[in-house]
């Protein structure tokens, strides 16, 4: 009779366990649910950082009617670009068709001063002799003489580009040598003077 009172006791206390370990794994899988942090808010992605590509340098437009000008310089010493410039733009204003006779001469002179210089010219030829002045000068003259020194014509205007032959033609019918004068009217500084002919 003992012995089956052990064995219910046996089994009552089996099932006491059975029950108590089910109870314990419920709880243990509620509290895993219960301490699990709930997940957090979704955060949108960074976005990749993206460096500018190279470029190349844009250009810059010139507008239609619109020119870039060139600021003008002055020559550092006597003989510089300014006056063999001047030279050729008056030569292509004055002279066009002529070609020079003798090289493009140089010089200085202050206010008042002048400079003489003799100029071979022979029949069947006719010359433009053309003065340009630095940009110091504001009134450079030409006087011609002929060889018995007679003035044959002259450019007193009053400008930094004197042209002699250009109101008359000058076309000596005699050789001989004549003789240049160089007048610094206005101004002073670098000139030059030089003789086509044609």
């Amino acid at each position: 009779m003992m012995s089956k009172w052990i064995l219910r006791g046996v089994a009552i206390a089996s099932v006491l366990v059975s029950y108590n370990c089910r109870s314990r794994n419920n709880n243990d899988a509620n509290s895993t649910t219960t301490t699990t942090p709930a997940p957090a808010a979704a955060q949108p992605a960074a976005q990749p950082v993206v460096q500018p590509a190279m470029q190349p340098a844009v250009q810059p437009t010139v507008q239609q009617g619109m020119q870039r000008i060139a600021a003008p310089t002055a020559p550092a010493v006597p003989g510089g670009d300014y006056i063999s410039g001047q030279m050729a733009t008056r030569q292509a204003q004055f002279a066009a068709g002529t070609n020079p006779v003798l090289p493009l001469t140089r010089g200085t002179l202050a206010t008042g001063a002048s400079q003489n210089y003799a100029v071979n010219m022979t029949p069947g030829m006719c010359y433009k002799i053309i003065g340009v002045g630095g940009p110091g000068v504001t009134d450079l003259d030409l006087k011609l003489y002929d060889p018995a020194g007679t003035m044959v014509d002259q450019d007193i205007a009053t400008d930094n580009f004197p042209v002699i032959g250009l109101q008359r033609q000058l076309c000596p019918t005699a050789a001989g040598q004549y003789r240049l004068e160089v007048n610094m009217f206005s101004g002073a500084g670098e000139f030059g003077v030089q003789v086509f002919g044609r």
